[in-house]
């Protein structure tokens, strides 16, 4: 007589048990929602027009891809995301790249090939040149490429530039190549931040780190 009583409370612990597991599982947003999360901050920041792209999870461990910071789990920096990129199998390259916390579903970095970056002009080249890559030449945060970074970023995203400041010194891609990179910290008037980068002297944005979303 007690024996379809046992049966019964042990189905039931098997219920509660799995019901706690399920509970405690980490629950992530799936790919569907990571590639349309990465084509929206692919679209805001390159004007990317393609509706699919390759979404693959990844359970990131040590440093981070986009900081070399070492990640931790009270860290800033998500250790599962979801990557999306969208390729060109002509040069088997992927010309975007973008980055998805599987868990909080925000897009929060996103690039493109150099490939993809815009040539600097033969007059630009000519004064990058004629500076023998003297570091003081790719001091440029103060002048009018600050402005061109701060419109370029205002239009994007569609948000007002609160404040923007050069992220260090620029570096050349190589030592006798024409085209450096430059990285500014913007903070918007909702209180967003983000980092970008330009490709310099072309002015082009290849890079976005989505610090603080609001």
């Amino acid at each position: 007589m007690k024996t379809p009583t046992i049966r019964k409370a042990a189905a039931l612990l098997l219920v509660l048990s799995l019901a706690m597991l399920c509970a405690c599982a980490p629950r992530y947003i799936g790919e569907e929602r990571a590639k349309q999360a990465g084509l929206t901050l692919l679209r805001q920041a390159f004007g990317v027009t393609a509706q699919d792209a390759h979404v693959e999870y990844y359970d990131r461990a040590g440093s981070s891809a986009v900081d070399n910071t070492e990640v931790s789990p009270n860290g800033t920096t998500p250790t599962q995301i979801y990557i999306v990129t969208i390729s060109d199998p002509t040069i088997q390259e992927d010309l975007y790249y973008a980055e998805v916390d599987a868990k909080s579903g925000v897009a929060y970095y996103a690039s493109k090939n150099e490939w993809l970056f815009a040539a600097p002009d033969k007059q630009q080249i000519a004064s990058g040149n004629d500076t023998k890559n003297n570091a003081e030449s790719v001091q440029i945060s103060e002048d009018g490429t600050k402005t061109v970074a701060s419109n370029w970023v205002k239009r994007c995203f569609q948000k007002e530039v609160a404040l923007i400041s050069a992220d260090g010194c620029c570096q050349r891609d190589c030592v006798f190549s024409p085209r450096a990179s430059i990285c500014y910290f913007v903070t918007f008037a909702d209180g967003a931040q983000y980092r970008v980068g330009f490709s310099w002297p072309a002015m082009d944005l290849n890079e976005v780190q989505v610090l603080e979303e609001k």
